[in-house]
């Protein structure tokens, strides 16, 4: 007798979150409708949701057919956390994405429906029934030894700052209160000078020292709630994009952000746009009163200090996009 495939259909939320609880109800009907138990997971906590995640993919992983994020990239980069966890222990389960935040950036590149569950819901059913996709993850590895994984983007410069800032504003929406960040930081614009070892997909390594406002790396096209920085950004495609934004004058970088918005700063000479499959990004400064620590942002969540380690996870992640 051929073992039953798995029907549970883990949906991960916060709790207190009635958008989330809402989209939870909606996705449920769409599930059952499909033959497959949506359980819900939350939790009072970011750790404690991460931890009850993690302990029923253990003790249940042969019933799960996928876990589902619902909410934004903060929510889908927990998820990640757990299930690269698992997946070094050899429990593989599949991600899905509902989105229910108020930044959505992986949804909107994933083509993901970001105002309509059930959509969502559906595309999450049709990629359990259809040959499975993959994509690329961004590790990240710490200077106080804190090991992360990011599906979007990892900022390191000016655009770390301005996560930092926007997410003290928790009352206002992400896009929103991230062009105000942006701008509060812009006025107050501190470039710094880092020291770049990178690694090119040919496997040519190169080392450069550059003096930057921003400094990310991205495995796919936009952060802070649609801004986009690699248009052609591939999550499939086995490399990440370094972006950086040379030493420049506060008005000269807000003239650059309307190009950001409309995709045409590609060629501008103050971008460096640089493909890479690995890279260690050092500030040579130490944090001041003046200067403010340098802390890594992925997802748009904290990480930790720089120094840095950067690297691609090819097709690290089965995907039910």
């Amino acid at each position: 007798m051929a073992a039953q495939r798995p029907r549970d259909i883990l949906l991960v939320h916060n709790g207190n979150s009635p958008q989330a609880r809402v989209a939870c109800d909606r996705a449920r009907g769409i599930f059952s409708a499909g033959g497959y138990t949506a359980v819900f997971i939350d939790a009072p906590s970011a750790r404690e949701l991460s931890a009850t995640l993690t302990d029923t993919l253990r003790s249940r992983a042969l019933h799960v057919a996928a876990v589902v994020a619902v909410g934004g990239d903060g929510m889908a980069h927990l998820v990640l956390q757990v299930l690269h966890e698992v997946g070094q222990q050899g429990v593989n389960v599949a991600f899905g994405l509902i989105p229910a935040g108020s930044g959505n950036d992986l949804a909107r590149f994933c083509g993901i429906p970001t105002r309509d569950t059930e959509r969502a819901a559906g595309r999450v059913l049709r990629g359990l029934e259809t040959t499975p996709e993959h994509m690329d993850l961004l590790a990240v590895d710490c200077a106080d030894g804190t090991s992360h994984v990011c599906a979007t983007t990892v900022c390191l410069g000016l655009d770390a700052r301005v996560n930092a800032r926007a997410n003290r504003w928790s009352r206002i929406r992400v896009s929103a209160k991230y062009a105000v960040a942006l701008v509060w930081e812009i006025l107050r614009l501190t470039s710094r000078d880092y020291t770049i070892d990178y690694t090119r997909p040919d496997g040519a390594r190169r080392v450069v020292d550059r003096r930057a406002t921003f400094l990310s790396v991205a495995n796919t096209s936009s952060y802070g709630g649609g801004l986009t920085i690699v248009p052609r950004a591939d999550h499939r495609d086995g490399r990440a994009e370094l972006f950086a934004v040379s030493d420049a004058r506060p008005l000269r970088i807000l003239f650059l952000l309307p190009r950001l918005l409309l995709k045409t700063h590609e060629n501008l000479a103050e971008i460096a746009l640089e493909p890479v499959t690995a890279m260690t990004v050092t500030p040579h400064d130490a944090p001041s009163g003046e200067l403010p620590a340098h802390v890594a942002h992925g997802d748009g969540e904290p990480l930790g200090p720089l120094p840095v380690q950067v690297r691609i996870l090819p097709a690290a992640v089965r995907v039910l996009f």
